[in-house]
């Protein structure tokens, strides 16, 4: 049976600039693309996006789900 693992990442705001926070690390990226590039490269594929309007917390611009298959 294939088996998953997952990654969230969370984009905040901080001093007006995107910050991305994958599973509680902080990604060198600048942009949406170039996080879900980043993450692309690792094998992470994007299953899930949740837009701002249903975030309850105001300092959360964007929610990321992604998944990939469990290695060995």
């Amino acid at each position: 049976m294939q088996q998953w693992e997952y990654l969230w990442i969370h984009v905040t705001t901080e001093k007006g600039r995107q910050v991305f926070v994958a599973n509680g690390e902080q990604l060198d990226a600048h942009t949406y693309q170039e996080a879900l590039n980043r993450v692309g490269k690792e094998g992470w594929e994007l299953v899930a996006m949740i837009s701002p309007a249903a975030l309850s917390s105001p300092s959360n611009i964007a929610e990321f789900c992604l998944k990939r298959s469990m290695r060995g």
